[in-house]
């Protein structure tokens, strides 16, 4: 399964699962994905997952911004509406994902914090 995961100093923090159609990213409390940062949008973008029209058991999942205030960069550029690919970069407000497209090719979940 897809999923988008939160990177910090290249370690990730958090993922989440993109298994419904519609994950809304933003500050508000009732995001699917609720991002405490105030260069954040109430609303700021979601992911939209749909049946590939051409291929069986395939999914397209595509990033929207959605007209937030500064914006959301995908791969270091902006972004309004774009497909995404294994590996893209997602920067919301000082947030950082990855998008990972297979649950196989995942990104290590042990983390090691020393003060």
């Amino acid at each position: 399964m897809a999923y988008l995961a939160l990177i910090v100093e290249d370690v990730v923090i958090n993922k989440w699962e993109l298994n419904d159609e519609v994950i809304i990213l933003g500050r508000a409390k009732d995001c699917d994905i609720q991002i405490d940062d105030q260069s954040v949008s109430s609303k700021h973008a979601r992911v939209v997952v749909e049946q590939d029209p051409y291929l069986d058991n395939a999914k397209n999942i595509y990033l929207e911004d959605l007209k937030s205030t500064n914006g959301t960069s995908l791969n270091g550029k902006p972004v309004s509406h774009q497909k995404l690919v294994d590996g893209d970069m997602i920067k919301i407000g000082f947030n950082q994902f990855r998008f990972v497209a297979n649950e196989s090719k995942g990104l290590d979940d042990t983390a090691v914090i020393l003060s």
